[in-house]
């Protein structure tokens, strides 16, 4: 395709729920500035993509022209049936050229389809500007990924062409031309020099994202106002986590021992992946009510900023996102020995006003103060 052909929409690469909120905000600041049609591409990589699907039908403010479906590999609701990966290239190449970006953002040039979409728009819009955005706290942290095997980097050069990029850290594929973080001040060494740009925190406050959280709520049967002023959540790490890291569990309990005499003031939100009911207990012996995990902790944080609230948790971009979203909001994290890899050094604690909790002598003192 010619680069003569006109450029017209910001577009997204959108594959999980924080970068459908993310992409949003984003969309709602460039549709406000820019004036120009915004386009997401939604390849899902969620548990339950039809929520979202069911959400943007009653989308009343949506800042996107459309909502494009690109079927990703493992379809909805198939155990084996799976697409084959070529499929989903051309797909995502196709849906690219039919929007004609100006610019395109992704949030994960790591994986496979963050660099296809790279590729082609490097291909056909040359003059289009490509953007990495942050994923979350990957971004502040020293977590690499290990590096791909001599088999997996020949068969991906030989997929994807030349192009083709083994991404340790996310951000620094060499097609991207600008990454934009939410504490750009706070970046890793890798990112601080990658024409780092600021997320405008300001559309994280857009009536279309709070619009957006609303329909997910309602989508989920969540009601925000069961979530009094003065309450404690507790953003559950994963099942696979826990197994990983023994520590954490006890500091869990330790939460539980000390918040479990507050009868509708502690909850536990699940992560959406989450498969196990209630590995943790809390909901099944009634220490804590649950919240729908299907629903996008964002979508929490956005239907509770206005109220003061504690968020407890994992190091994780749970508690990134409750500081950026909710102004009122104590952050605590549950920092223990067993870390597996995801250790954040005491000034990024401090910068983003996260409380670490050691122990349970720790957790006694910041829920009694």
């Amino acid at each position: 395709m010619s680069s003569a052909v006109p450029c017209e929409r910001h577009v997204f690469l959108v594959r999980s729920s924080l970068q459908y909120l993310l992409a949003t905000a984003l969309a709602a600041d460039l549709r406000e500035r820019t004036s120009r049609q915004c386009r997401m591409l939604f390849l899902p990589d969620v548990l339950d993509p039809d929520l979202f699907m069911r959400a943007a039908q009653g989308w009343a403010e949506s800042p996107f022209d459309r909502v494009v479906v690109v079927a990703p590999r493992r379809l909805p609701g198939a155990s084996t049936t799976r697409r084959a990966s070529a499929a989903v290239r051309r797909d995502l190449e196709a849906a690219i050229i039919d929007a004609q970006p100006m610019s395109l953002t992704v949030f994960n040039d790591r994986e496979e389809a963050g660099q296809a979409a790279l590729i082609a728009t490097a291909r056909h819009f040359p003059q289009a500007q490509r953007r990495c955005a942050e994923d979350g706290s990957l971004a502040y942290t020293n977590f690499s990924y290990r590096a791909h095997g001599v088999a997996t980097r020949l068969r991906q050069k030989l997929r994807m062409g030349r192009a083709w990029h083994d991404v340790r850290v996310l951000g620094t594929h060499p097609l991207v031309q600008q990454f934009m973080a939410i504490h750009p001040a706070l970046l890793r060494e890798e990112l601080r020099h990658h024409r780092a740009q600021p997320f405008p925190a300001r559309a994280l406050e857009s009536s279309a994202l709070r619009s957006l959280a609303a329909a997910m709520c309602e989508a989920t049967g969540f009601l925000p106002q069961s979530v009094p002023a003065g309450s404690t959540v507790l953003t559950a790490s994963h099942s696979s986590y826990a197994a990983r890291n023994p520590d954490y569990l006890q500091l869990v309990a330790a939460c539980a021992n000390k918040l479990g005499g507050r009868p509708g003031r502690f909850f536990v939100k699940y992560h959406p992946r989450e498969t196990q009911e209630d590995y943790l207990g809390l909901h099944t012996q009634g220490i804590a009510q649950a919240i729908a995990r299907s629903l996008p902790v964002e979508c929490l944080y956005l239907m509770l900023r206005d109220r003061p609230l504690t968020v407890v948790g994992g190091m994780s971009t749970s508690l990134l996102t409750a500081g950026l979203l909710m102004p009122q909001v104590r952050s605590a994290a549950l920092a223990h020995a067993s870390s597996a890899g995801d250790t954040w050094d005491s000034q990024l604690l401090h910068e983003l006003r996260i409380t670490p909790l050691v122990d349970s002598a720790a957790i006694g003192a910041y829920f009694d103060a």
